[in-house]
């Protein structure tokens, strides 16, 4: 037996062990475990101040599985499929998950439906940032399995899109367009995902990436909008160094660096 676990304690976490439960709310704990919620809630406590449990938010727990309580980590993708409900990993995460980029981000990005108190927080060695989408944003993802848990993960196209569509999650616009050039990727599904989301300044940016790239832009210019310029990167200075009018853009980003890679 455990020596730092009281005999009450270990028979709580064989008990979940048996079950193979991965996390668990402390009210649905205490119907398993047939344990009334307030002693179990002072249980729990103890469990986790000793490392044998760990909160993921208020009244919700990870079980640290009994055979590797120590350094151990779960795989941060399973984190976040625990923390929210619908949901799917993207932005600069899903971009380096499908080897779009050699930056390996700290931060989770997961785009979600779900309406959460916190929109960050920390666990292990990674910060898990919710990002709240609307529905008609929410497509383009699919389950994989990671250490045989079933984890929604955007498409590599979609990763671009959502990047497109929120600067802030994907490092830079150059980061984005080096993944937009890679040959992995399909660029009409990129076109029609970017016809999708209904957002003209993304598909501005889309087009005018694509022509500097001498990819296939045919399709855009009619969902390009009436609205005044906007700059091709509201991440970076915002300094005119030219004007595409076919776009309707304000390039504030040199082409030899969105191309540098």
């Amino acid at each position: 037996m455990e020596k730092s676990l009281s005999k009450k304690e270990y028979e709580v976490m064989s008990e979940l062990a048996f079950r193979q439960v991965k996390s668990i709310t402390l009210s649905d704990a205490s119907k398993v475990l047939g344990i009334k919620k307030d002693y179990l809630k002072v249980i729990f406590h103890r469990l986790e101040k000793k490392k044998w449990l760990e909160r993921l938010e208020k009244g919700t727990y990870l079980i640290v599985p009994m055979e590797g309580k120590h350094g151990w980590s779960e795989h941060p993708f399973i984190t976040a499929s625990r923390l929210l409900m619908k949901y799917y990993i993207s932005y600069r995460t899903a971009l380096a998950h499908h080897g779009l980029t050699e930056q390996i981000p700290n931060y989770i990005y997961a785009a979600t439906l779900d309406r959460k108190n916190q929109t960050e927080k920390k666990l292990h060695d990674y910060i898990f940032r919710f990002i709240m989408v609307n529905e008609n944003k929410f497509f383009g993802y699919r389950q994989e399995r990671i250490e045989n848990e079933a984890v929604n993960i955007a498409n590599a196209e979609k990763a671009i899109i959502d990047c497109l569509d929120k600067e802030q999650y994907a490092g830079t616009i150059i980061e984005t367009t080096k993944a937009l050039g890679n040959s992995a990727v399909d660029v009409d599904k990129i076109k029609r995902y970017a016809v999708r989301m209904k957002k003209a300044s993304l598909i501005r940016r889309l087009g005018y990436l694509l022509d500097l790239m001498k990819l296939n832009s045919d399709g855009l210019e009619k969902h390009i909008g009436q609205y005044r310029d906007v700059y091709l990167s509201l991440k970076l200075p915002k300094k005119e160094i030219a004007k595409s009018r076919k776009w309707k853009l304000i390039i504030n980003v040199r082409n030899e660096d969105l191309l540098e890679w």
